[in-house]
């Protein structure tokens, strides 16, 4: 959501209070059973049953130094306004359901039901986060930056790999198999499986009858993290934590293409350093002898030739950040993060027997050049370079301010009728609030 100039002084106020601010905590429990008052320990797992509500808000200035060419102009943005329930009905059913009010009508984000009889086996039911990419792991109240890898759609301005959604509405089978306890150091297997439909968030009727399946697994080499909803080591872990991670992807998408795709991640933590990189392909055109039960549903389109069109998106990013020790920045019960990423997609390359990795090049016979920006099936291949400044007030991951800088850069030529498009200077300056319960 866009605000108007006129309301900046509210932004500049609510950054004021920010720095004003002296606690935060993950959620409210406003109801909770079956923990001992003066020890705070669970006295019986099987009779602990709690209801935490939970909300944040996410304003924003951001300041485009852009050239005639790139899209957009200085904004005051509210990025996120979110209300969420949290709550365990019963030790082996979970409740979560988080609402989005930030856009022109409301959205539900979560919204599911959690059957827990074993760690090793847990069954989601509802619209939740698809378990394919690291970035989409992480809420929007824990990223580390203000906002995920330039390979994931962020709305009409960034659509890029556009049929891949954070959300949508199926069911999960997943759980963690080893030793769960606090500061455990032996490794932990975690598996997700899902089956969803595949039509983005909110969207409960399968139109095209077919169905998104998709696949993780993660590897806790020496142990589970303490803060791993948190996309940096805000819990200044003791001990190196190392994540190593893969994930499958199919569907047919809206525009009949056939996405099958396969990912690879992993990330480090240790005393206040974090650390992760991801790489992403896909392959996508016509599925042919009811591959997956799309078959005729999803004939893919046309090239350039007129024959059907193969094509190739490929994404990948890299990211340090590191919570400043206290030798550093002296300040009790605050911290100080600085961060660094680089991240690069190739949203349509012909695809390419040569070179099924990265695709066919301008010599390629299907090869079609963007003709804008932000075209949703076209985009231009292009890398970003990205530092930021994160200063949590009460050393919380639920409060802080962020101060990213991004710099942008186009490695495809945008070829309109009035000419060839090289160049485009768009980087970002961009300050955002984050205020959670």
């Amino acid at each position: 959501m866009v605000m108007g100039r006129g309301s900046r002084a509210m932004c500049l106020a609510f950054v004021g209070w920010l720095a004003s601010a002296s606690s935060a905590h993950a959620d409210a429990r406003v109801f909770e059973r079956g923990r001992d008052a003066e020890t705070g320990e669970v006295t019986n797992e099987r009779e602990h049953r709690f209801v935490d509500l939970g909300a944040f808000l996410q304003p924003g200035l951001l300041f485009r130094l852009s050239d005639e060419f790139a899209r957009g102009d200085d904004q005051v943005l509210l990025q996120r306004a979110r209300i969420g329930l949290n709550a365990r009905i019963v030790w082996w059913l979970r409740l979560r359901m988080e609402m989005e009010f930030a856009g022109s009508t409301p959205a539900l984000q979560d919204g599911f039901l959690e059957f827990m009889p074993h760690d090793a086996f847990h069954v989601s039911i509802g619209q939740m986060q698809v378990p394919f990419l690291h970035a989409y792991q992480f809420n929007e109240l824990n990223l580390g930056f203000i906002d995920r890898p330039i390979y994931t759609p962020l709305g009409s301005e960034r659509p890029f790999l556009r049929y891949l959604s954070p959300r949508d509405i199926g069911i999960v089978v997943s759980g963690r198999v080893g030793d769960l306890t606090e500061g455990a150091t032996m490794p932990v297997f975690e598996y997700w499986l899902a089956a969803m439909v595949g039509e983005r968030e909110n969207i409960t009727i399968n139109n095209n009858d077919n169905w998104l399946y998709a696949g993780r697994v993660k590897l806790h080499v020496l142990g589970l993290p303490e803060g791993a909803a948190a996309e940096s080591d805000i819990a200044r872990n003791t001990r190196p934590r190392v994540g190593i991670a893969g994930g499958v992807y199919s569907n047919c998408d809206d525009r009949e293409n056939w996405n099958r795709g396969w990912t690879a991640d992993a990330e480090v933590r240790w005393q206040g350093l974090y650390a992760s990189g991801s790489f992403v392909w896909f392959k996508n055109g016509p599925a042919s002898s009811n591959q997956f039960g799309y078959g005729e549903r999803c004939p893919g389109q046309s090239g350039p030739d007129g024959n059907p069109y193969r094509f190739v998106s490929v994404g990948a990013h890299a990211q340090v950040g590191y919570v400043l020790p206290e030798v550093l920045f002296p300040v009790r019960q605050q911290a100080l993060e600085v961060l660094a990423r680089f991240d690069w997609v190739n949203p349509n390359a012909p695809f390419d027997s040569g070179n099924k990795i990265l695709g066919g090049d301008e010599m390629h016979p299907q090869y079609v050049a963007p003709t804008v920006l932000n075209d949703a099936d076209n985009a231009p291949t292009r890398y970003r370079v990205t530092f930021g400044i994160n200063w949590y007030p009460t050393g919380q991951q639920t409060l802080r301010l962020q101060l990213n800088y991004q710099i942008n850069r186009e490695l495809e030529d945008i070829v309109t009728t009035e000419g060839d498009i090289v160049g485009v200077r768009n980087e970002v300056l961009w300050l955002q609030i984050t205020a959670g319960l």
